[in-house]
């Protein structure tokens, strides 16, 4: 008896939580893609437990943010720099960031930015969704406000973002000033609250290291005359609007080889840390970086970190340490990476690896986030009144960038033009029967809304054509020989032929 062939049992549909485990690995850009393949898929990827998982997945990577500025009499804009998986920087601007943005924090793939406008903006990068919110009333058009004074972040307990307006207090004017009030604004509210603090911080401290955003809280230095240090750690509890102060470690900084430290305040692994770099008497150059991380923030201890020796390069500002790498600048032109070896090593320069070329661009204009890319909405929060359209002319219409976008434009157009002079060479090549070598990579799609080169990629596609046109001599000395060969052997048939035509007349 012959065997019947046994029917395939096909699934249906894969169970939700098997869809769900694959989805969650996933990176941004595909997920938005994956939203139009069903309704299922687009419920999945649209809800807030999804988004929180995903975040839950992905590593942070540094985002390098370039304000305004002025460099050799040239204005540059501001533009972010962002670096995927692979640590290879971003090609192309990003739209929600204009080119008059200054950027206060990130957080779970929000960047908080703050402009000379009477608005502050809430954007997610990855997705280009945005919204403007109403500053503060008393400082909507100070000139005395600053993007310093501006942070931003989340509680995981509430489930709430916050941003936070440091107040300068009456006496600003001297010696940094200090502040005595915060102001908070709950992503959804209708309006701004005013947190008084237990006592006068110091504001010249926020404006030089910075906040960050950690285990549901915002850090900062004050002034502490007390500590070795001479500053302390403030403590904002996002949950209850608490402030804390935190005493840091006693550490004698009294070696005679190196000079009073500077202090940063940064987050590694998602825990408040302190770093004290020490520049060499003799040279100038930074030669020493120790980092503390709060390990116990009842008891208030700490534990050392990394001690590094780092040679002649700098740390970035305000985060430097990017899961097992530590990121570093040298002061002119280029930013690089060190794994982290161990708790204490040396930086060996040769093993540092170049990320970032950003000359022309001044450091000092220059800040480093940590950065993922997410799926954090915030259309549930636009109902709010305190969302407004700001009314002022925006971004790149202005004047003022009129020069930046004819010579970006400029450059893009070489690139189309060159790429298509190389298709019509290869076209005469072939036609002739020889082969040349060109390689030059086609330019962006002129209508992707993505297609705004960075002025990384400016430069780079600038030295590129350079180049490019320089290689086009040899090639069109072997076309111009083979088409000198084909006319010559054109001439020869020719007379052949009334050579044998004479012949037989």
């Amino acid at each position: 008896m012959a065997m019947q062939p046994t029917k395939k049992k096909r699934v249906a549909s894969l169970p939700q939580d098997i869809i769900e485990l694959v989805l969650v690995r996933l990176p941004v850009s595909n997920l938005l893609r994956c939203r139009v393949v069903c309704k299922q898929w687009d419920g999945i990827i649209r809800d807030p437990q999804f988004t929180m998982a995903h975040l839950r997945h992905a590593q942070p990577r540094p985002l390098l943010f370039f304000q305004r500025g002025e460099t050799y009499g040239k204005s540059f804009p501001s533009e972010a720099v962002l670096f995927d998986e692979a640590w290879l920087p971003s090609t192309r601007g990003v739209p929600v960031i204009e080119p008059d943005d200054f950027m206060c924090a990130s957080c779970n793939g929000l960047v908080c930015l703050y402009s000379d406008k009477s608005t502050i903006k809430i954007a997610n990068l990855a997705t280009g969704e945005s919204m403007h919110l109403a500053k503060p009333v008393k400082y909507k058009h100070s000139m005395d406000d600053h993007s310093s004074f501006y942070s931003f972040g989340f509680s995981p307990a509430t489930n709430e973002y916050k941003v936070l307006h440091f107040l300068p207090g009456e006496e600003r004017h001297h010696v940094g000033g200090s502040f005595s009030v915060i102001q908070v604004y709950t992503l959804g509210d209708e309006k701004w609250r005013d947190v008084r603090t237990e006592q006068a911080l110091s504001l010249f401290c926020v404006k030089q290291t910075g906040v960050v955003n950690a285990d549901g809280a915002m850090y900062w230095l004050t002034k502490d005359e007390e500590s070795s240090w001479r500053r302390a750690v403030v403590s904002f509890d996002l949950r209850d609007e608490r402030q804390k102060l935190i005493r840091l470690p006693e550490v004698i900084f009294a070696d005679p080889a190196f000079g009073n430290p500077l202090y940063r305040i940064t987050e590694i692994d998602s825990k408040v840390s302190v770093a004290a770099v020490q520049a060499r008497r003799d040279s100038g150059l930074a030669g020493r970086l120790h980092v503390w991380t709060l390990d116990n923030k009842v008891k208030q201890s700490w534990i050392l970190k990394h001690s590094i020796e780092l040679s002649a390069l700098y740390i970035l500002r305000p985060h430097f340490i990017y899961g097992d790498k530590i990121a570093m600048h040298s002061g002119n032109d280029g930013i690089y990476c060190h794994e982290l070896t161990s708790q204490k090593f040396t930086i060996d320069v040769t093993k540092l690896a170049k990320l970032l070329d950003f000359s022309p661009r001044w450091i000092g204009h220059m800040q480093s986030y940590m950065y993922v890319k997410s799926l954090v909405r915030l259309d549930a929060y636009k109902k709010a009144g305190i969302v407004c359209t700001p009314r002022r002319k925006e971004g790149w219409r202005l004047k003022k960038w009129e020069a930046w976008e004819h010579e970006r434009s400029e450059v893009e157009e070489l690139w189309r033009a060159g790429h298509g002079i190389q298709q019509r060479m290869h076209e005469l090549a072939r036609m002739m029967g020889v082969a040349i070598s060109l390689n030059l990579p086609a330019p962006p799609d002129q209508d992707s809304p993505l297609r705004r080169l960075n002025w990384v990629e400016q430069r780079r596609v600038a030295n590129m054509l350079k180049s490019h046109l320089e290689g086009l001599d040899a090639p069109w000395a072997v076309i111009a020989q083979a088409a000198d060969a084909a006319c010559g052997e054109k001439k020869k048939m020719t007379l052949a032929a009334d050579h044998a035509k004479r012949k037989g007349e």
